[in-house]
């Protein structure tokens, strides 16, 4: 089976494979806490059974904590206490296992060297509760201090074709704000003034305003409403967005947030000395995990660019890029992945989860002449939880292509 096929068996049944993976990492837990605690692996029987009945269990009820994790009532509480819990097992899972699969070499290395088997033991006892336990803190992390951080990225680009008097405008980039899941209500109120207080020339959202819960939508939009920026305010719309009810968002903010311009397969002009453009396209709302992405839309707009000035791209996705590089967009902003929320240290951020999704999952990237900016955005999918993943507000300062040069 090709690689290709597999991530999509995967990804087409993603909440019940979640399940399935968490019920198997559950059951991993327990043999390793047996072990540990010095009460020997438990037998084949018990273990086995215990599997079987941990895998159906989540299978039938992690969908229904999906829905349910949303509700104000006490069993929403329970809801995302489950799916925070399981999240955390499955990454004290993982971490079982690859220390486990480390420490069994290393070990029979020791014993080899002649050591007894009990002080073979003990060294992977030892081993394994220190890796397990520096990625438990790293989990606690995540859940408080990880998800309560916000990095300003300041980021000088080069636009080819702008005009001189353009040089050191400043476009600042929010983005999947997922409104509805942890983001909302006072907090949300919080955070457009803190983006306000930015003081942009322009200022563009990229998508995933909302995340699933339309009764959030009248009193987010209004929030919304008070993003201000000199120049003016811009957004496209994402897959979330499209789960809402793609219409329903729009009718929300033409009525409750009109200084918003949402650009649906279409360029505005800014306001500005010089021509500068923005186009934006709709996302299709389908297939979230693709790897590429081809977008009609995305074509239409590069057909209708106007010729006497440069025009930039805001599209939720990046795995449009390289179709908006082989357009000859020269600056394509985006957002989507969330930097992953988890990624390893010492990396830059770069391998994390998202790399599973896309090759583009965050930060800068370039291909031809164009350059695409991954931002990890403000808001989370799913658990609030980001672990060496800082949310994100992005500053891009637009240089004339002769001011680098």
């Amino acid at each position: 089976m090709t690689r290709i096929s597999l991530r999509r068996l995967f990804f087409d049944r993603f909440v019940l494979n979640l399940a399935l993976l968490l019920g198997l990492m559950q059951v991993l837990v327990w043999c390793w806490l047996q072990v540990v605690a010095g009460l020997g692996a438990p037998g084949l029987a018990p273990t086995l059974g215990l599997a079987a009945l941990l895998v159906a269990g989540n299978a039938l009820l992690v969908p229904r904590l999906r829905r349910a994790r949303r509700r104000p009532d006490l069993a929403g509480i329970a809801a995302r206490g489950y799916v925070n819990l399981g999240i955390a097992t499955l990454l004290l899972g993982l971490a079982v296992l690859t220390s486990g699969l480390m420490l069994l070499v290393v070990t029979g290395l020791v014993g080899a060297l002649g050591a007894s088997a009990q002080g073979a033991f003990d060294f992977f006892r030892a081993g394994s509760l220190a890796c397990v336990g520096a990625v438990a803190l790293s989990i606690l992390s995540g859940f408080t201090y990880g998800q309560a951080r916000i990095q300003r990225t300041r980021l000088p680009v080069a636009i080819p074709g702008l005009a001189p008097e353009l040089e050191g405008l400043r476009i600042v980039q929010v983005t999947d704000l997922h409104i509805g899941n942890h983001l909302e209500g006072v907090a949300l109120g919080r955070m457009v003034e803190r983006i306000n207080a930015m003081d942009a020339d322009v200022l563009v959202l990229t998508g995933d305003l909302f995340d699933f819960d339309p009764e959030v939508l009248e009193d987010g939009a209004r929030r919304l409403g008070a993003l201000r920026a000199r120049y003016g305010v811009y957004a496209v719309l994402g897959n979330h967005d499209t789960y809402v009810g793609t219409e329903r968002v729009v009718e929300a903010l033409g009525r409750l947030a009109p200084g918003l311009r949402l650009l649906r397969d279409e360029i505005a002009r800014l306001p500005l000395a010089a021509p500068l453009y923005l186009a934006g396209v709709e996302d299709p709302g389908r297939d979230w995990s693709a790897r590429s992405l081809e977008l009609a839309g995305l074509d239409a707009v590069a057909a209708a660019r106007p010729d006497d000035g440069p025009t930039l791209l805001l599209v939720h996705r990046p795995q449009a890029f390289p179709q908006a590089a082989r357009l000859g967009f020269p600056f394509v902003i985006s957002g989507h992945t969330h930097g992953g929320q988890l990624a390893l240290p010492g990396t830059r951020g770069q391998l994390n989860l998202a790399s599973v999704v896309t090759g583009f999952s965050s930060g800068l990237y370039r291909e031809g002449g164009s350059v695409l900016y991954v931002n990890r955005g403000l808001g989370v999918g799913g658990p609030r939880l980001r672990i060496h993943c800082p949310r994100e507000i992005a500053t891009f300062e637009l240089l004339p292509e002769s001011a680098t040069a």
